[in-house]
Formats: structure tokens, sequence, C-alpha cells
């Protein structure tokens, strides 16, 4: 059980790591929109590595890197459990029972959509590599393969993401009582007794 801890632990430093690097993209996108709200105002062009950035190829720099923080986030979003989740059914469920439901989740939902998913996500990201596919807009930014690498990427993320808390969730309910505390430290290994009536 240990040594599924440190798998566990890898996957989480990996995806922590990738991101806070592209964290700094929340910073460069902030940038880019208060550059293009003034730029708008003012009526100024600016031209950098010979691309002329008129407000349309801002607008769409600016999903571009809205696009790279999301997806280079979602896996660790998902092992940090800060993502999005409905709640109602498992709130007020045991931490063995929402164990239980999370593995079944992660084996029967999330690892079968993401491997159905890579190969479309990897034709995809290829095919607009290939082409060298650019923005429909006529001055529109070139290199959309880009934002569909990140897309690529982001499936990725999420499968090590899926088999991580996988892995957290077996050995809290296989495990020893310290290995569980380990892998869910917020969670109690067993349901505590109901305290005694007189």
């Amino acid at each position: 059980m240990k040594a599924l801890l440190r798998v566990s632990d890898a996957i989480d430093a990996l995806l922590g790591a990738i991101a806070r690097v592209f964290a700094w993209g929340l910073v460069l996108l902030v940038l880019v929109i208060v550059f293009d709200v003034i730029s708008r105002k003012l009526r100024i062009q600016l031209e950098i590595f010979g691309l002329d950035l008129g407000s349309t190829r801002l607008q769409e720099l600016e999903w571009h890197l809205h696009s790279v923080v999301f997806l280079t986030w979602i896996g660790y979003c998902y092992v940090r459990n800060t993502h999005v989740r409905i709640d109602v059914f498992t709130a007020d469920r045991s931490p063995r029972t929402q164990a239980w439901l999370e593995l079944i989740g992660c084996l029967v939902f999330a690892i079968p959509y993401v491997l159905t998913a890579l190969p479309y996500a990897h034709s995809f990201f290829f095919v607009s590599y290939w082409q060298n596919e650019s923005s429909a807009a006529p001055n529109g930014l070139p290199w959309r393969w880009i934002p569909k690498g990140f897309l690529y990427f982001s499936f990725w993320s999420v499968l090590l993401a899926v088999l991580s808390v996988a892995i957290r969730r077996i050995v809290f309910l296989f495990g020893s009582d310290e290995d569980a505390e380990r892998a869910l430290p917020s969670a109690p290994a067993q349901p505590s007794a109901p305290a005694s009536t007189r």
C-alpha cells in the first residue's frame, strides 16, 4: 500500500508542478485583456514577432491563454478535490461509502471516458498540427494547434489524476489505519461509533 501511495504522491507532485508553472498564464491573460481594452480605446496597434496584434488577434489570444490555464489545471484540481461536484447524493454518507462511490466513479465512468476520448483528442491535435491550422478569421492568430495540443494534454492529466484518486481510495478502503490516514487525511479511517445512551 505504501508503494501505491508513493505512486499517487508522484502523480500529485507532477500535476502540481505543471499547474504552478502554467498559473503564470493568468498574469499574462490579465495583461493581454488590459492591453486589448486600452488599445481599442486609444486605437493602438502592436506588432510582436511579425504578428500585428489587432483586436481580433488579442481576443483570440485571450481565449487561448484561458484555455491553457484551465486545461493545465484540470487534473490538479481533481486530485486536490477543488473541482465542481454535486454532493447532494454523497454529502451525508460515511467516509467509507464516499470512498467506495468515488472509486466506482473512477473505474466505471472516468477511466473509460478518458480512454475513449484520448484517441479523438490525439487526432484532433495532430491533424491540426500537420495542417498548420490557423484561425478561421482572416486576421486571426496562426498556430491553432497549440490550444488543441493543450486539450490533448488535459486528457492525459485527467487520466493521471483519476488514477491517483483511485489509488488513494483503494488504500483508504483496504490499507491499514495509518495508510488510510495518509491516503485521505481529512477522513477518519473507520466510521465513528455512536455515543452510548443511558
